[in-house]
């Protein structure tokens, strides 16, 4: 078995990049930059107010109140060009341009305004509620860097710089299909003996949906034929390919060994509990990842080995889930000779402590319980026991909601 690091390695090792190309700004949600982005200009590109209220020099409201002239008006959007003098003052609203003279900004509410003439209650120190120009992001700046994953924050910052069609890498074409003369599709009603509704295909979907393309090439039948075929179409058009099921040890798990004859097959056993049996090799040049059939290690194995991999196809300089410190809520048995993957529930508890929990059975076929799951707790390989109260690794792999909104 190869220990997951050298699995991650060996893969990233076989990878190759792909092509660039630029795509609309709403469209860019989760792609990988292909190159830096620069500010061309400084944001904000001028001086303005924080607040709405008075433009004034700062010499005028060093002690509270000062009776000051209002000469103007200057609104957002509105062309520089007012000015405040000694002993005058411009109304202004937030996002307005600094008229010329002024350094500071005095807000409203802490005013009284009698026709043209305004009173500052309070004294104000210089440069109260200013925005320099380029505070936020100077000029000539890298504002992200080749290889970021842009989130819609990011979104909202390529907007402010004008990078209306950011440069991002290509997503990967992956085609996708699950194996088994078990499986029946989700839509059916009554099963018949010995078939299970197919929980994979649709459930891997949607997570390689977050980072590529795919290409659903429906289920397979356990027959060599069928999947030499199959295999045969997914080469032609993917970038990828992806299965579940058939690289166990089973006089019916034809995957493995039909890889083996069409192409190469690196490695098809990693030493993690669940998703053990997983198939890594390539046909006429392009990657293949064989996962288990169980839906629990179907998932481990794309969470470590395929959701990585695809990122690192489009350049992304981070790959990997978050892993935070949390403290056992009840003791964790596990496998010494594997590293292992619990799934777990987290709950923030007293005193700020962060308290993960077994969310269920820990069977690689109890797709319930891993639903019920926030996270895994990692347990190294060496160790076959996390006592409760023991401290402990989490990799997240969702950020639920956990607070409530009181309404009514």
């Amino acid at each position: 078995m190869k220990p997951l690091d050298d699995a991650q390695a060996a893969v990233l090792g076989e990878l190759r990049k792909l092509g660039t190309e630029t795509v609309e700004l709403a469209d860019s949600v989760g792609r990988v930059l292909a190159e830096d982005i620069e500010a061309r200009e400084a944001i904000p590109p001028f001086p303005n107010s924080a607040m709405d209220g008075y433009a004034v020099q700062g010499l005028d409201v060093t002690e509270p109140g000062a009776m000051l002239k209002v000469t103007g008006e200057a609104a957002a959007g509105s062309q520089p060009g007012l000015q405040v003098r000694p002993g005058t003052a411009v109304k202004i609203m937030t996002g307005a341009p600094m008229p010329a003279g002024a350094d500071t900004i005095v807000k409203v509410e802490d005013t009284e305004r009698v026709d043209d003439v305004v009173k500052i209650l309070p004294a104000v120190p210089e440069g109260t509620s200013v925005r320099s120009a380029g505070s936020d992001i100077p000029k000539g700046s890298v504002v992200f860097s080749k290889g970021t994953r842009l989130h819609p924050t990011h979104i909202g910052v390529l907007a402010t710089v004008g990078a209306a069609r950011p440069p991002v890498a290509r997503r990967p074409r992956v085609a996708l299909f699950s194996t088994g003369d078990e499986l029946a599709a989700p839509s059916t009603a009554t099963l018949r003996p010995g078939q299970i509704r197919d929980s994979n295909r649709i459930m891997l979907k949607t997570m390689l949906a977050e980072v590529s393309t795919v290409l659903d090439e429906g289920i397979v039948s356990d027959d060599p034929v069928a999947l030499r075929g199959a295999f045969g179409r997914a080469v032609a058009g993917s970038d990828v390919i992806v299965t579940s099921g058939g690289v166990s040890m089973g006089d019916h798990d034809y995957v493995r060994k039909i890889l083996g004859d069409m192409g190469d097959v690196d490695f098809w056993k990693v030493a993690i509990k669940p998703a053990k049996p997983f198939a890594f090799g390539r046909l006429s040049g392009v990657p293949f990842f064989g996962l288990p059939g169980n839906p629990v290690s179907a998932f481990v194995a794309f969470e470590q080995l395929v959701r990585p991999a695809l990122l690192a196809m489009q350049g992304a300089t981070r790959v990997l889930r978050p892993r935070i410190r949390a403290i056992a809520g009840e003791k964790i048995e596990s496998d010494k000779h594997r590293l292992e993957f619990v799934r777990v529930s987290l709950e923030l508890q007293d005193r700020g402590r962060l308290v993960a929990t077994p969310s269920g059975g820990q069977g690689s076929h109890m797709l319930a319980a891993l639903a019920a799951a926030d996270g895994f707790a990692v347990v190294p390989v060496g160790e076959d026991l996390v006592k409760a109260g023991q401290g402990v690794d989490i990799e997240l792999f969702r950020n639920p909601e956990t607070r409530s909104l009181a309404l009514g």
